[in-house]
């Protein structure tokens, strides 16, 4: 009976160099949480374009409470160009939270975008990305750094990334995530800024739609949204998942020299202090170097890359996060 109440409506925004976002928003006029999903912030990235597709097809019959407002794009012109950064400046836009209204394309596109999700009145973000191809899909929480709310918001987090199925890694220690400007990320700044609960979701490979990381996908933003009481898809747990954690997400070693990268391990492999990573030859095939692990964890992606100079990470990995 409450399914026949429920409402679905698209809506548009404009961005601030003239294109057009799309909006799709499903709401069962039940009181419960109100999720927003969001994809495609990097333009390469378009994985979460398919997600949403599936989940505008199917929540409509699996929605019991709540609203869930989902953008398929939040860089249409970074998707068209199939490029990382918005276009009109050249600038990564999940750096560039929350905004302001005047100044730099990227920080007026951040701003714009910012403030229709917040009129949302969202008590939940799940922000879609991709990773490189053969990377195992993983869900990833930010880096809390108010104390006072540390302990509650990350322990919400941290149980919604959970509750995808994958293998769940925290972000890079709090002197990095400032650093690398993670703060200033779409989740970054919900979280910190906000105080509301964000997960992102990896998924997939990066240039393309791959209709198995599309499913993968779906399952994760499923799961979540059924741990929230919004639906009943429990998520299966991924064949890739890692358990024993808490992990955290690492930077493997870095090359020394210039040459052509070997990879000696594949994404999901576990790694013990001392194993080969990789190797840096010369391109007739002369080892310049070997990249050992430092310590316990294991392989999350392989770089996407055969061409290396030094201060380049031959992987992506998990470690303990103590």
């Amino acid at each position: 009976m409450n399914r026949l109440s429920i409402d679905v409506h698209s809506s548009e925004v404009l961005l601030p160099a003239g294109s057009i976002m799309p909006v799709v928003s499903i709401d069962t006029n039940i009181a419960g949480p109100i999720v927003v999903v969001t994809s495609n912030v990097h333009g390469d990235e378009p994985t979460g374009i398919g997600i949403v597709h599936n989940l505008v097809r199917c929540l409509p019959g699996l929605l019991s409470s709540g609203a869930v407002h989902m953008y398929p794009t939040l860089n249409p012109g970074g998707l068209a160009a199939a490029t990382r950064v918005l276009p009109d400046d050249g600038q990564d836009l999940n750096r560039a939270f929350p905004g302001q209204s005047r100044g730099m394309a990227s920080s007026r596109h951040a701003h714009c975008v910012w403030t229709d999700i917040l009129s949302r009145s969202l008590t939940v973000l799940i922000d879609l990305h991709t990773d490189v191809t053969g990377a195992i899909p993983y869900a990833i929480t930010d880096r809390v750094l108010d104390m006072r709310n540390r302990r509650k918001l990350s322990s919400t987090c941290q149980r919604l990334a959970l509750a995808s199925g994958l293998t769940t890694l925290r972000e890079y220690p709090r002197d990095r995530y400032q650093r690398f400007s993670l703060d200033r990320s779409l989740s970054g700044a919900m979280v910190n800024r906000e105080g509301i609960p964000a997960v992102t979701l990896e998924v997939g490979p990066r240039n393309r739609l791959d209709p198995q990381a599309i499913a993968v996908g779906t399952s994760a933003v499923l799961g979540v949204l059924t741990e929230l009481g919004l639906v009943d898809v429990p998520a299966q747990a991924h064949p890739s998942q890692k358990n024993g954690g808490p992990w955290r997400r690492e930077s493997g070693p870095r090359t020394n020299h210039t040459g052509v990268l070997i990879p000696r391990v594949r994404s999901g492999d576990t790694l013990e202090r001392g194993r080969v990573m990789a190797e840096v030859r010369t391109i007739r095939g002369d080892v310049l170097e070997t990249l050992s692990a430092r310590s316990k964890g294991f392989v999350v992606a392989l770089a996407d890359r055969a061409h290396v100079v030094p201060g380049v990470s031959c992987a992506t990995i998990a470690v303990r996060d103590r």
